[in-house]
């Protein structure tokens, strides 16, 4: 089975009515849309989502256990605000989960296909400013990650990253609109994909850890010179 972070599944037709409603909710949080911070009721979370109120009350108890809102006594949901303490355990905890699976995909090794689907990802860059590139960058970067997980010959391993990249898409969404496209970064994306193709493990590990430990660095970078802690919708705490 292959896993796929939620920006590159789009085909949820036979999901039910609770599922729909979960993943539309889930999506404006990620993408932005329903901001950090924000306060929403049942009444306008039926509106965004085109769902019945009982679909979105099991939705809401789900984003609840996935950290994404918070219930309010007698006033609604409030959408959680991303904080740099959240932010660095998510970093540390890809870091851990990305660093194995790397080696174990270079232990076993990636097919032919795969391996030409990551040297075309990494033709993906972007300018600042330019929000669809934003968003064609992120795309990509995410799957290269992914195909690697799924690589990796261990299933909970694979899901556990790719759940994860959903918070992960939201601090970058909001990250990459002050961050310039990073050289550094390319290279290192670069590294891993090679240590991959020549299955050496050590060296793919090596790579994917100086690729994460930077992505954390330029993230935390550019939540801490943000103009404003508010106005970037983080919490320090």
């Amino acid at each position: 089975m292959k896993y796929l972070p939620a920006i590159l599944s789009t085909d949820h037709a036979g999901s039910n009515a609770t599922e729909r409603a979960y993943l539309a909710i889930k999506r404006q949080i990620i993408e932005l849309e329903l901001r950090p911070g924000a306060h929403v009721t049942k009444t306008d979370l039926s509106r965004l989502a085109s769902a019945g109120t009982m679909p979105v009350r099991e939705a809401l108890t789900r984003l609840q256990r996935d950290g994404l809102v918070q219930a309010l006594p007698r006033s609604g949901y409030r959408i959680l605000p991303v904080t740099l303490k959240g932010t660095r355990d998510l970093c540390a905890f890809r870091q851990l989960l990305e660093t194995e699976a790397a080696g174990l995909a270079a232990e076993h090794g990636c097919p032919d296909p795969s391996l030409a689907r990551l040297e075309q990802l990494l033709g993906a860059s972007y300018e600042l400013g330019d929000t669809a590139g934003v968003d064609g960058f992120l795309r990509a970067n995410l799957e290269f990650d992914a195909i690697i997980a799924n690589c990796c010959g261990n299933d909970m391993l694979a899901q556990s990253i790719v759940r994860a990249f959903d918070e992960l898409e939201r601090v970058l969404r909001i990250t990459l609109k002050s961050l310039p496209f990073s050289v550094t970064a390319a290279h290192q994306r670069r590294a891993i994909l090679e240590a991959i193709r020549e299955r050496d493990p050590v060296a793919a590990r090596a790579a994917m850890s100086a690729r994460t430990r930077t992505s954390q660095e330029h993230i935390i970078g550019a939540l801490l010179s943000s103009d404003s802690i508010t106005g970037a919708s983080i919490q320090v705490s």
